[in-house]
């Protein structure tokens, strides 16, 4: 049997839910990986990918060493030749091109990504170095592609993006709705949480889906409507709920607006016409309308089934006016719960990595913002939204934008049109990714910095119901990659320098503690989480 030269309790890589796990390391190489069943959100459970999913730590394919591409002049298709460069030579040519870029066309021909698998302190020294250095706010991640949707839908009906139960309510709850989620499958914890429910306390389940996913085995009420359909599926409940007055008059009164003009608009939405357009029978709509309305404690939970739709913002407006009427928002066991799918996908949006807000979903244009960000960065900023990731995709075809920094992601792979991405990143002056392998975008850039997995660093994530938690280093990185937020303080400097600038609170950090402490200084909603907390609690919500 194999002795451990030490354990490290850290954060899950994969998915939304932030599995606690213990690192077994020896030799610095980790080979085993347990489930403490004393910490939350998991208590002992765990995935495959989360129990097995450790190699590429370790894997000979890393980017070990900063790389510079040297046949730039056969363009960005060519099959790359790539040079070693030191972390000197590379950071000053990255830093020479922004600049360039900067001085000719202005920052907002810069576009940028943020990564959903780096840590929060990650984000916001690079959300931080595009906005007040590079004077843009062009900085976006991959929620752009996954809820977008959920995260426009929500913020505009209740002003909140996030899940709004946490997981450790889902044993308690009375009836749930899972609509375009293959929970078993994506999100395996959450759904054995959730098959509790059911099992141990009798809850009703209510599964709103073309496919019969696993899940559908443990439901009361299986609405298989056609694809597209959802909207018209929950208007029709939502009609159900009026008609037959099931609606909290008490919370629509004190906690809504617009009821009154809501309810005229569904006159037309019946259970009979919506059996015509979503296949579902009548019946069942009204059935699952009483269910979910009659209910002490419902909540309804869903994934990009909902929010990937030419339509998704409208799904979720429907979900969240059927919550709002029926009174199951703010109360325990109640609530609206997009289900994240990678491990600081909230994190990122919550640190800054959008191109219309600050941590926190503090609005960029919005002047008391703005201003409180320039006194504690010491420069004036930008109050333009940015572009999103796709138009920066579409600007750098047209022109309007000339340089990128992808930061842990990989839009060649994620964005819609691929033959698309592949010509407007061919006409980008300047491409820069930064990361642990080599990805089909990082296979047109011009210069690859070698950074670290969640094992080589320090930091924190936030998972999807908006928990907190320490990521720990629990070995050394490989080769010469560097944390995220080392590469982009380093950098920070150096364009400070080009640009003849100095902030007053720059890029100067030691530790990603001192970057956090910066963060909850201009951020209200972290105020009372600190790292001697998260380490003495293991979360924080």
């Amino acid at each position: 049997m194999i002795s451990a030269d030490r354990s490290v309790r850290t954060t899950c890589p994969y998915c939304g839910v932030g599995c606690q796990i213990d690192l077994s390391i020896k030799d610095e190489y980790i080979y085993r990986v347990d489930a403490p069943f004393d910490a939350a959100p998991n208590y002992g459970m765990l995935c495959v990918k989360g129990r097995f999913g450790t190699d590429y730590v370790k894997h000979p394919r890393r980017v070990k060493t900063p790389l510079i591409r040297d046949n730039r002049q056969e363009g960005r298709s060519a099959e790359p030749v790539w040079r070693e460069a030191t972390w000197d030579e590379a950071l000053d040519y990255v830093a020479d091109q922004l600049v360039r870029i900067k001085n000719q066309y202005g920052g907002e021909a810069i576009g940028s990504y943020a990564s959903a698998k780096a840590t929060n302190e990650d984000t916001y020294v690079f959300q931080k170095f595009i906005r007040a250095l590079l004077g843009t706010n062009n900085v976006d991640h991959c929620a752009r592609l996954c809820h977008a949707g959920s995260v426009a839908g929500l913020q505009l009906a209740i002003g909140s993006s996030a899940m709004s139960n946490s997981i450790a309510e889902m044993e308690d709850l009375d009836v749930f709705i899972i609509t375009g989620s293959n929970t078993a499958e994506t999100h395996p914890v959450i759904a054995n949480y959730l098959k509790r429910a059911v099992r141990k306390n009798g809850a009703k389940l209510i599964v709103a889906d073309p496919r019969q996913i696993e899940m559908v085995d443990f439901s009361h009420l299986w609405l298989q409507q056609n694809p597209g359909t959802d909207v018209a599926l929950f208007q029709a409940m939502a009609h159900v709920v009026v008609k037959e007055g099931l609606y909290d008059e008490e919370f629509i009164a004190q906690r809504t607006e617009g009821f009154q003009e809501y309810i005229e608009s569904l006159e037309s939405f019946t259970p009979e016409w919506a059996e015509k357009v979503t296949g579902v029978p009548a019946g069942k709509i009204s059935e699952a309308a009483r269910l979910y309305a009659s209910a002490d404690r419902a909540a309804i939970y869903w994934g990009m089934g909902i929010s990937q739709s030419t339509h998704g913002t409208d799904n979720t407006i429907s979900l969240t006016n059927l919550a709002l009427m029926c009174g199951h928002v703010g109360k325990p066991g109640t609530g609206l719960n997009p289900l994240r799918g990678q491990n600081n996908v909230q994190g990122c949006s919550d640190s800054g990595g959008l191109p219309n807000v600050y941590t926190a979903y503090q609005l960029v244009n919005a002047p008391a913002v703005k201003e409180k960000f320039e006194s504690v960065w010491g420069t004036a900023l930008n109050d333009r939204p940015g572009l999103t990731a796709t138009e920066m995709i579409d600007g750098a075809l047209t022109g309007v934008v000339r340089g990128l920094f992808v930061v842990g992601e990989n839009p060649m792979l994620s964005e819609p049109n691929q033959n698309h991405t592949r010509k407007a990143l061919e006409q980008a002056e300047f491409l820069v990714c930064q990361d642990i392998f080599i990805n089909e975008t990082g296979e047109m850039a011009d210069v690859i910095l070698p950074a670290t997995s969640f094992a080589e660093k320090d930091g924190t994530f936030t998972n999807t119901d908006r928990r907190v938690q320490r990521c720990r280093k629990a070995v050394e990185p490989v080769g010469q990659s560097w944390p995220d937020w080392k590469i982009t303080s380093e950098l920070g400097r150096r364009v400070e320098e080009r640009l003849g600038v100095s902030l007053s609170a720059g890029f100067d950090y030691d530790h990603p503690s001192e970057i956090w402490e910066e963060m909850r200084h201009v951020t209200p909603d972290f105020w009372g989480i600190t790292y001697e907390r998260l380490d003495r609690e293991g979360g924080v919500h």
